[in-house]
C-alpha cells in the first residue's frame, strides 16, 4: 500500500490446492496509480502465465535437466521469507528468500537460493517506481539457466499484462513493432494504451539494467495473448557458479496518462 492506494500483491504461498505445484513467488495484482489492475494471472490462452514472474524453460544442475520453471514441471519454488520495512518517507522495501527445489536433484534438495529486494517509491504525479533486485545463488557447483530452445529464446523476467487493441510499444528510438522473435530495442520498453478502468490511457515502462548481461538487450513483445520479456540469457545456457551469484535488476513504472521515460530514468538513476 502507498497510503490508502494499492500498489501490488506478492504471492508468497502456492495459490491454492487446485493450482500447479510451485505457483508462488510472483506479483498479481499489480495496479496502475488509479487502482486499475494491470496484470493477469492464469489467462485462458496461457494458464501458466502469472503476473510479474521469473521463469526459464531450461534448468540444469551440471549436465542434468532438473525441471522447467516456466511450466512448473518438476520444480517447486518455496518462499521462506517475505519481510517488509519502511525505509523513509519516500520508499519501503520487501525482501524475499525463495528456494528452488526439484525431485530430480538429490531428492528435492535446494539447488538455487533466490534473494530478491523490491523497493517501492512513493507515487510521484501520475506514476510510481518499483525496483526489483534479484540475486540467484547456486547451492550446487554449477546451475545453468536458458530460455526456450526455439528461435525466440524467451525466458527470465516476464510481465503478463492486459493488452487492449490499441497497445503500442516505444523504446528510446521510437515505436517498436513486435515480431515473432526477439528484437533489439535498448534498455527500456514503454508499453502504452487504453488500459485504465475508465477507458483512459496508461501503461508500464519496463527497464532492464545494462549490467544484467553482456551485449544488447533483446525483447520478446506481444500485442495480444502473451507476456512481455526482456530476454535473459536467451536460448544458450548461462552458468551460475557456486559462490558467484548472478544478479539481475529491473525497474517497473506503472502510470496513467503519459510519462517521460528518459526523465524518470535520470531522476531515479536507474543505471547506477
Amino acid at each position: 500500500m502507498d497510503g490508502k492506494r494499492k500498489v501490488g500483491f506478492y504471492q508468497k504461498e502456492e495459490a491454492g490446492i487446485d493450482q500447479e505445484k510451485g505457483r508462488a513467488n510472483y506479483w498479481h495484482p499489480l495496479y496502475l496509480p488509479d487502482g486499475t489492475v494491470l496484470t493477469e494471472d492464469r489467462p485462458a490462452d496461457h494458464l501458466l502465465h502469472r503476473g510479474i514472474f521469473l521463469a526459464w524453460h531450461q534448468v540444469y544442475v551440471g549436465n542434468r535437466p532438473v525441471g522447467n520453471t516456466w511450466i512448473l514441471e518438476d520444480i517447486s519454488i518455496v518462499v521462506k521469507k517475505a519481510e517488509f520495512q519502511k525505509i523513509d518517507k519516500t520508499k519501503g522495501q520487501l525482501e524475499t528468500l525463495s528456494l528452488w527445489q526439484s525431485p530430480l536433484w538429490e531428492n528435492g534438495k535446494t539447488f538455487i537460493e533466490e534473494s530478491t529486494k523490491y523497493t517501492f517509491y512513493t507515487q510521484k504525479s501520475n506514476y510510481n517506481v518499483i525496483k526489483m533486485e534479484i540475486t540467484l545463488n547456486a547451492m550446487a557447483d554449477t546451475v545453468y539457466l536458458g530460455g526456450s530452445k526455439d528461435s525466440k529464446g524467451y525466458g527470465g523476467f516476464s510481465v503478463r499484462m492486459k493488452l487492449p487493441k490499441d497497445i503500442k510499444f516505444f523504446s528510446s528510438d521510437g515505436e517498436v513493432t513486435p515480431i515473432n522473435d526477439a528484437v533489439e530495442a535498448g534498455q527500456y520498453m514503454n508499453i502504452f494504451g487504453t488500459l485504465t478502468d475508465n477507458n483512459k490511457q496508461g501503461g508500464i515502462m519496463i527497464y532492464a539494467d545494462p549490467k544484467n548481461q553482456k551485449g544488447p538487450q533483446t525483447w520478446i513483445l506481444r500485442k495480444e495473448g502473451s507476456m512481455q520479456n526482456p530476454v535473459f540469457p536467451g536460448r544458450a545456457l548461462t552458468p551460475i557458479v557456486k559462490g558467484k551469484p548472478v544478479k539481475l535488476t529491473y525497474y517497473l513504472v506503472p502510470y496513467v496518462g503519459t510519462i517521460n521515460p528518459e526523465q524518470i530514468i535520470k531522476d531515479y538513476r536507474f543505471s547506477n
